[in-house]
């Protein structure tokens, strides 16, 4: 074919006359498209072989028709979206990879280049993309909100007793207290050193890496790290901020990103400087220890601005964990690295390093000069000690009240769940934003009159002449037990044991409601270890003297044990009525269980032992072997070999056990096995024993407690009546055994050992009932008893308490502390007179006042006032005609209340003066016989 017949040519125009046609220059528009798609510009310039060229002219082509085709379709369809030129998809992602990708990419560059130069260079611009994003996000995502201010973050914590007063507070701190410079670049150094600009820093730092609140570069090489296996946080002092405000502590993506948000907000709305403040006042730097301000004074005694950068180094590397702390103290108090087991050695190294590490980036910015920085150096465990710290206690534990040391050891046993989040006991005292308050059923004033009358009875002449007779024979023996140790006494005739064991005797109190609830305890003393030898002194600040160190003996916390001795007696007799059908009046044969020789003694002695002896039969106090006492009496007396007896009876044995087990009493099984169990000699937590008696009030055992309840802004967290912990246990669940078993304890507290407090309460009679025991040669003497100072106790359920009270001696050996009657019921009485005198000027106050009120011819004369009260006294100090005291008739306030209201009665209107008309009421009263309880 010829190529006039292959290209065939439109007919020749006239010059001039030519107009091309559409059609034409649409397929000229087609043609060039098409070329210049398939041939660049660079291409053509830089030139092509010949194959080349005829791939391309082949492309072009097929491209051509198929845009012919595109048209054509389009001019059929009449629509915009019919087929794309290029029906086959790859040729379409070609298109788009050759043609539009490099477009996008050099325009993407340029801008992204122009904002990072935007966003970086410093300014007022520096970060503004990164802000706006996160606020971006902010505004839309459903994530926390910021508060309005850092100051609601403030926290404020309070321990109050039942009436509302504070027993312990910690006051609200502010938390953007502004602090010292040298405190904040040391913080920066330890924890986030491009959070702020430095001259000193090279100029790519303050360009580049000064960060907005969210370091990306400590992101990335945190991601690294984790990676390769070691695993490091990434946080920035406001990112934590972020994390105190709210409440976030789970570490997961979502987490995280929302506190990169925040952060990058706090920054935005409050400043880095408020940032840094908020954040030095809130971290935690030790146990329990929160800001660096609480720090300085913890740590070193100081004011923070009167630390060096190296003691600033050193609170900022107990930054993130407390074991650091514990660590590096173990150093302080004489340890050495090789010595600490390897998990504290391992902190105790990171600890170093932070502080190292912290002090060359502060010599390299020029905050301390050469000779400083290879001083501060820490390179062994005395350099350590160099650093100043000083031995503490606790702000938790330390230089408090008995009262308030135990509230908080509960608070921080447990956790809380507050909107969603739990929080640690600690947090919630030192950190939980808020005002917290901490309720007890604590009576204030009643621990601080126990306080007095357990000190003034301990330094009485009466009760030191007991002290003397009790330990007449005892001295000689401890003196030979230190000859034998072999170690210098600490005394050297009777005279020096007398001011060393006056030094050492301890008493506690402790006392529960109904509900279990402590309304008063007296945990005991602190006393100062100066080289072995152990000596009460007073102190202010509870600090040690001379270099002695504080040894705090609290008798009745959680942990403390005592031996109850007799006091387990009435426990005995309970289950001995209930698995042996045994009764208050069914007798018993005063009869050792066993004849045994006792090296101590050198001869064979019968044991158990009693208070009196059987080796002289008939004479004096001593008793004829074999004597019978019913159960009642044999408590009354505390006859050891009855309850022995009864205790090796299996089913009493068992019944008894089976019932510690249910509530979960600790005791020692091995010893629980014998017979000594059942008179006391092993030893029982104090406060699940005091526990033990309050069941007998009404059958149910109940936890003894501090926290009644606690709240947040007024929010209750915290309700005992509704933790499972303290829910009730059946102990004493056999109502007729225990209401015989409580007229017992009356019993012991009217005429047995208990009535001993009759000089310091005369009205216990009817009003206390108890238990006393006396440990093997009165190393230790407990009185258990309950108290209501009204007659009716069902109807003021709420005044009764149950008391312990406990001497001993915090340092063993051969020392007596007397009987229980001796020393504990005399406390128990004073502090129950206290009550009971409380309570009935109460009553008398508020009848009187009630009846001036009513009757004007009372309210406006002394004299009848002087009358009452001159009747009132004869009803308390008086006696009846035989002799009987008049208020062992007219028993306790609400008695004393119904003889009141007679006396003002305007019946009778005995106040006037009517001493014939009293003198029948006083009688009246005294024909009636003495109430025996049967509660």
């Amino acid at each position: 074919m010829s190529d006039s017949t292959k290209h065939k040519t439109a007919p020749p125009r006239p010059p001039g006359d030519y107009q091309p046609r559409q059609e034409d220059l649409r397929e000229k528009a087609i043609r060039y498209k098409a070329f210049r798609h398939t041939f660049s510009e660079r291409e053509i310039r830089r030139g092509l072989n010949e194959k080349t060229v005829e791939k391309k002219l082949r492309r072009s082509n097929s491209m051509v028709e198929r845009y012919r085709q595109y048209l054509a379709l389009r001019e059929t369809s009449g629509g915009l979206a019919a087929a794309f030129p290029w029906r086959n998809p790859f040729n379409r992602f070609l298109f788009g990879l050759f043609f539009w990708l490099p477009k996008v990419v050099r325009w993407g560059l340029l801008a992204a280049g122009l904002l990072l130069v935007l966003n970086y260079i410093p300014g007022p611009t520096q970060h503004i993309v990164e802000i706006v994003v996160a606020r971006t996000v902010y505004d839309t995502a459903p994530i926390a909100r910021l508060p309005g201010t850092l100051e609601s973050y403030a926290h404020s914590a309070r321990i109050v007793d039942r009436g509302g007063s504070v027993i312990k507070s910690y006051g609200r701190r502010q938390v953007t207290l502004e602090m010292p410079e040298a405190a904040k670049k040391a913080v920066l150094a330890c924890e986030d050193r491009y959070f702020l600009p430095h001259p000193n820093h090279p100029w790519y730092v303050n360009t580049f890496m000064v960060h907005p609140g969210v370091s990306w570069f400590n992101l990335a090489g945190a991601v690294r790290d984790i990676l390769a296996g070691r695993p490091r946080g990434a946080s920035t002092v406001v990112m934590q901020n972020a994390k105190k405000i709210i409440g976030n502590s789970e570490r997961t993506i979502t987490n995280k990103l929302e506190e990169i948000v925040l952060a990058y907000m706090m920054v935005s709305r409050f400043g880095k400087d408020k940032n840094l403040d908020f954040y030095l006042n809130t971290v935690p730097v030790g146990a329990n220890i929160y800001g660096f301000p609480a720090a300085a004074e913890s740590y070193f005694r100081k004011d923070l601005a009167e630390l060096n950068y190296q003691q600033l180094a050193a609170i900022g590397a107990f930054i993130p964990n407390h074991f650091r702390q514990i660590a590096i103290y173990r150093i302080v108090q004489g340890r050495s690295l090789a010595e600490l087991d390897q998990s504290l050695a391992a902190h105790a190294r990171a600890a170093i390093n932070k502080v190292n590490s912290a002090l060359g980036h502060l010599h390299r910015l020029g905050e301390i000069s050469e000779d400083q920085y290879r001083e501060w150096l820490l390179h062994d465990e005395e350099s350590i000690r160099r650093i100043g710290f000083r031995d503490f206690r606790s702000p938790l534990y330390g230089e408090e009240e008995w009262t308030s040391w135990n509230v908080i050891r509960e608070v921080t046993s447990r956790n809380y769940l507050i909107n969603g989040r739990e929080v640690s006991g600690s947090q919630l005292l030192l950190d939980e934003p808020g005002d917290v308050v901490i309720e007890t059923a604590i009576d204030l004033s009643l621990t601080e009159i126990s306080k007095k009358i357990i000190t003034d009875f301990l330094a009485s002449p009466s009760y030191r002449e007991v002290l003397r007779r009790s330990n007449r024979n005892l001295w000689q023996r401890e003196l030979a037990r230190y000859q034998e140790l072999p170690r210098e006494p600490p005394f050297r005739d009777f005279e020096g044991f007398m001011r060393l064991l006056e030094q050492h005797i301890n008493a506690g109190v402790i006392a529960v409601n109904q509900r279990g609830e402590i309304v008063a305890y007296v945990g005991g003393k602190e006393f100062l270890s100066n080289n072995g030898a152990l000596n009460l002194i007073e102190t202010q600040r509870g600090e040690a003297e001379n270099g002695s160190r504080p040894v705090v003996i609290d008798l009745m916390n959680r942990q403390a044990q005592l031996v109850p001795s007799s006091t387990i007696k009435p426990v005995v007799g309970y289950y001995a009525m209930v698995a042996a059908d045994v009764r208050p009046e069914h007798t018993f044969a005063d009869q050792p269980v066993e004849f045994k020789y006792l090296e101590e003694e050198g001869r064979q002695v019968w044991l158990p032992r009693n208070w009196y002896s059987y080796d002289e039969p008939g004479r004096g106090r001593n008793r004829h072997l074999g004597r019978h006492y019913s159960l009642t009496e044999a408590q009354v007396l505390s006859v050891n070999t009855i309850f022995a007896r009864l205790y090796t009876n299996r089913l009493v044995q068992n019944a008894m056990l089976n019932a510690f087990d249910r509530i979960g009493l600790e005791y020692n099984r091995e010893d629980a096995r014998y017979w000594p169990f059942g008179i006391g000699a092993s030893n029982l937590q104090v406060q699940q024993w005091l526990a033990v008696y309050n069941a007998f009030l009404d059958g149910q055992y109940r936890e003894p407690s501090f926290v009644r309840r606690i709240t947040v802004n007024d929010r209750v967290i915290y309700q005992r009546d509704q933790d499972p912990a303290h829910r009730p246990l059946p102990l004493f669940d056999a109502r007729r055994e225990r209401e015989a078993t409580m007229k017992i304890l009356y019993e012991v507290s009217n005429r047995g050992t208990g009535a001993a407090m009759r000089p310091n309460f005369p009205y216990h009679y009817n009003l206390v009932s108890g238990k006393t025991g006396t440990a093997p040669q009165a190393r230790s003497a407990v009185f258990v008893s309950h108290f209501n100072p009204h007659r009716d106790r069902q109807r003021h359920a709420e005044e009764t308490i149950t008391m312990l009270v406990l001497f001993t001696t915090n340092t063993g050996g051969f020392k007596s502390v007397g009987l229980a009657s001796e020393g504990p019921v005399k406390v128990a009485g004073e502090i129950y007179n206290h009550i009971f005198q409380q309570s009935l000027q109460e009553m008398m106050d508020s009848r009187i006042e009630a009846t001036k009120q009513e009757n004007t011819r009372f309210r406006n004369n002394h004299v009848y006032w002087s009358n009452v009260n001159r009747y009132m006294d004869t009803l308390l100090k008086g006696n009846c005609p035989g002799g009987q005291p008049i208020h062992e008739h007219v028993l306790g306030v609400d008695g004393l209340a119904e003889a009141l209201a007679q006396i003002l009665s305007s019946n009778n209107q005995i106040y006037t003066g009517r001493d014939n008309i009293f003198n029948e009421l006083v009688r009246y009263y005294c024909d009636q016989e003495k109430v025996i309880r049967m509660e």
